[in-house]
């Protein structure tokens, strides 16, 4: 357990921009919305800063080619530049899209990095002598010996007076001599003309139909929706008001998109007819040998569509489902959470809140909640949804250009059966459609989603605070009334007890989805080979090997010789596997290792249908005696703490051992890179995960993950069904409206270490987040008592009061009667924050009495009360709550 634990991304240079796509052909296609930059390769030349490094520049067909011998010393900075005469004016262009391979004589060469470098004459270093131009960067790692695609946007990059353009290819690493190839086929700035998924297609290639209704299907909250007799949705109505109908111009209903091919969405089509109270669309589409299989039927209030699609191709396929739903024309509003709304499109023209880097999905993208929102303020209010326990890789977008609120499914087929259900040629959808209150926007949309999922939000403790880690609570005078309510990792049976009899949760500590491995008798940095051949060995009970490690001081490493033997078994069983086909190993020195303190790291597929994999060894060696009768009769254990639970980059990676493939019960992928299949790492934790939510649920107990370090991940989404506390890592949730809304109102702690700025620890109030081991214990007592008072009255996303000037911060917890509101400003400045109650969603009477007290902080202000609107002064960064009675 580390503070380090976090996904870590990549930097090569002083921009990172992560982002690729399907390949596309070498010809380049210019005009007014496109221009190649490389159409004339002899304007390139290539010079190294230093001359130690030779580097040659030709044109091959069309593609720009330059060869570089590196003499394996300091880094010579190679590079491709081409300059301008005259400033180049590019504000027109939204896009830089290369097409590039690099190819190296050395094998143990597996990436490269490449960095695009714009210099434009009106952005200069102003902290220079000379005032040379800025450069503008975007930075890649391009994996060696295939062709991939990098697409960059060029939101907030100066390009009114573009001067020269730099391609640098850079020596290091490996640092020894070796030659590598570097080719460009194509190097284009495009409009947005055409874009949609982030992706810009040209002329009429994205094409819409519009057809006469053939089914309709309505809600009982007046969400009506007619299916077009070509698929296309016809007509889409809200409380009997018109809030969309299909468009030639811009496809809607079912579309799929062959990605690796680089093609266009297409319409599904294909049959309509009504099927029961459902409706069935059924199509072949020929021109891509792809099957679509749907069905559309009312749950709830919700209009549901699920279904398949499936190769017909018999081959590797990266595939796209959409589900785009036309809006009217209007002043819709996007919503990044329940705080924020926006109608201003970001890059690729479209509105989304996404989590990048990644290395599975289109552009390594995707959404982190399970639902978007859309509102026509006064008007309507739109929700897409996808189902927290059935994980996939989504995105929720609204594209004002072509009035499409849609959600894309990225899915990797391939021909080979799975151990159980549907062969993995075919991939399941699920997707859903419902209406919310504008007036609430997606806080709305949020209780809706609540409403109509409550078995994902189950709530199982009973007693909350917050996070104690290691040792003897006892240690720690005053622990109790600082309000620690999870102990994680007690040091011994002694440590259990006393949580026992003081009220606190033990949770007995695994760190699951790795296996560190002890490399501490090095004295230097072991290679990738050395931490494998070691690996091997231990598996293979080696002697000589098994004796040497037993005495290194890790603690895995004094659990005896099966346990060695069998975790590094396991562990080969499990292990993933990057495009070249290797494990990831990530070394470094770690100070719980011991010794030398050097260790490796190596990410494992936790689904426990792999035979005697790290999940099945999870459950025999790891937590079989935990799970049989958790502890003794004097000691209890309450629940299962996972450590780095999708650290170590866990939360992006994506693998391409096919051996694993029909394991999983999930949808596969595919490679941001590349497009080829691949399964999602986090997907095959969520297996493992599930398995153990029943048996700890069954019997009664909770889980508790360290799932948050300086982000807050994603792919949390699809944990949250199956945790009961939510940990973060770090001195706070960098999102805590994100996770405020999946964990709903179960308990979410944080993990500091040291003491932070008392405005900061009381913010937590806001979102009812408890203050964990680290914080001044001062504090930490002063906010107890309204934090569980929060809680016990649970969090309401829908606050029924407003509060000015707008940059002020308001949650509601509890109802009925006696509502709490946490009040916070976020500025520096003093501000006089100015509520106004909404009686008919408090449900409350329109002339209701109310009567309003400051519960925290308890300093004698007064709140002013007039009718339905509070007054009271805030401190510049100060939270403040509120009981609010009628």
């Amino acid at each position: 357990m580390t503070r380090w634990t976090a996904h870590a991304l990549v930097a090569v240079c002083c921009c990172l921009v992560l982002a690729a796509g399907a390949p596309a052909s070498t010809a380049a296609e210019t005009g007014p919305q496109m221009l190649d930059l490389i159409t004339d390769g002899s304007a390139w030349s290539g010079a190294p800063d230093h001359p130690t490094t030779q580097q040659t520049v030709t044109v091959r067909d069309g593609t720009l080619v330059t060869d570089i011998t590196g003499n394996g010393d300091k880094e010579d900075y190679p590079k491709l530049t081409r300059i301008y005469d005259a400033p180049q004016d590019w504000r027109r262009f939204a896009r830089i899209r290369t097409r590039v391979r690099v190819t190296c004589d050395d094998p143990e060469v597996r990436q490269k990095n490449l960095t695009i470098v714009l210099l434009d004459e009106h952005n200069r270093r102003a902290d220079l002598p000379d005032h040379p131009m800025t450069q503008q960067c975007f930075g890649h790692t391009v994996p060696v010996g295939r062709w991939v695609e990098l697409k960059n946007w060029l939101d907030g990059i100066d390009r009114s007076a573009i001067r020269q353009v730099d391609l640098y290819l850079y020596e290091v690493p490996p640092e020894k001599a070796h030659h590598y190839r570097w080719e460009i086929a194509s190097l284009q700035l495009e409009s947005l003309e055409g874009a949609f998924d982030s992706e810009i297609w040209p002329g009429e290639a994205l094409k819409g139909v519009q057809s006469a209704p053939a089914a309709r299907l309505a809600t009982r909250d007046g969400l009506r929706l007619a299916l077009g007799q070509q698929g296309d949705i016809s007509l889409l109505t809200v409380g009997g008001k018109r809030v969309g109908a299909s468009d030639p111009a811009a496809p809607s209903g079912l579309l799929v998109r062959d990605v690796a091919a680089n093609g266009a969405p297409v319409v599904v089509g294909g049959k309509i007819r009504r099927q029961g109270s459902a409706v069935r669309q059924t199509a072949r589409l020929d021109a891509l040998d792809l099957a679509v299989d749907a069905t559309y039927r009312v749950v709830g209030n919700a209009l549901e569509i699920r279904g398949t699609v499936a190769d017909l191709r018999g081959a590797d396929r990266a595939v796209t489902v959409y589900f785009a739903v036309p809006v009217a024309e209007a002043p819709w509003e996007w919503w990044d959470s329940a705080a924020v709304a926006r109608t201003a499109p970001g890059q690729g023209g479209e509105l989304a809140y996404y989590e990048s880097g990644m290395e599975y999905g289109h552009g390594g993208r995707h959404s982190k909640y399970p639902l978007g929102a859309i509102t026509w303020p006064g008007q309507a209010g739109l929700s897409l949804a996808i189902r927290m326990d059935e994980p996939v890789v989504h995105r929720i977008f609204y594209n004002p250009r072509l009035r499409l609120f849609t959600v894309a499914l990225d899915f990797g087929l391939v021909p080979m059966p799975r151990l159980r259900g549907r062969p993995l040629s075919e991939a399941p959808f699920r997707v859903l459609l419902y209406r919310h209150d504008p007036a609430w926007g997606f806080r709305s949309a949020l209780q809706r989603y609540y409403d109509l999922f409550p078995q994902f939000f189950t709530r199982r403790v009973q007693r909350e605070g917050g996070w104690y880690v290691w040792g003897n609570v006892k240690d720690t005078p005053g622990a109790v009334e600082a309000g620690f309510g999870f102990h994680w990792g007690p040091a011994n049976e002694e440590a259990v007890r006393w949580d026992n009899e003081n009220g606190l949760l033990a949770v007995y500590y695994i760190e699951a989805e790795f296996h560190q491995q002890t490399m501490g008798d090095y004295d230097r940095a072991p290679t990738v080979d050395e931490v494998m051949d070691r690996l091997r060995k231990l598996a293979d009970a080696d002697p000589e090997t098994t004796a040497a490690v037993e005495k290194l001081s890790y603690g895995y490493a004094r659990s005896g010789r099966e346990f060695l033997q069998a975790v590094s078994q396991a562990t080969f069983a499990s292990a993933f596997h990057d495009s070249n086909g290797q494990a990831p190993c990530m070394i470094a020195q770690m100070p719980w290792i011991g010794e030398s303190n050097w260790g490796a790291i190596l990410p494992c597929n936790l689904d426990p249908d792999i035979p005697q994999g790290k999940g099945w060894f999870n459950f025999q060696f790891m937590l079989r005696q935990m799970l049989a009768n958790w502890g003794s009769k004097n000691a209890r254990y309450d629940g299962i703490a996972l450590d780095s639970f999708g650290g170590y980059g866990q939360l992006g990676r994506a693998s391409y051992r096919r051996e694993h493939f029909p394991y999983a019960d999930f949808p596969l992928s595919f490679s941001a890179v590349d497009q080829k299949p691949v399964q999602v790492a986090a997907f095959a934790s969520l297996e493992w995960l599930r398995a153990l939510a029943r048996e700890v649920h069954g019997r009664r107990k909770v889980l508790m993950a360290n799932c948050s370090w300086n982000i807050t991940p994603g792919w949390l989404t699809f944990a949250a069904p199956y945790l009961d506390i939510f940990g973060a890592e770090a001195a706070r949730f960098v999102d805590p409206d994100f996770i405020r809304a999946i964990a709903y109102r179960k308990p979410c702690t944080d993990l500091p270490y040291e003491p932070q700025p008392e405005w900061d620890a009381c913010s937590r109030l806001l979102h009812g987040i408890y203050q964990g081991h680290g914080h001044d214990m001062a504090v930490m007592r002063r906010c107890i008592g309204p934090l569980r008072q929060l809680s016990a009255a649970g969090w309401q996303p829908v606050s029924g009061a407003r509060v000015l000037p707008a940059t002020l911060r308001l949650e509601r917890y509890g109802s009925g009667k006696q509502v709490l509101l946490a009040l916070h400003n976020p500025d520096d400045a003093d501000r006089q924050a100015e509520v106004n109650l909404v009686p008919s969603t408090l449900g409350w009477p329109a002339n209701a009495s109310v009567k309003a007290t400051l519960i925290f902080p308890t300093d004698g202000r007064t709140v002013q009360v007039s009718g339905r609107n509070l007054s009271l002064p805030l401190a510049g960064r100060e939270t403040v709550v509120l009981s609010v009675t009628r």
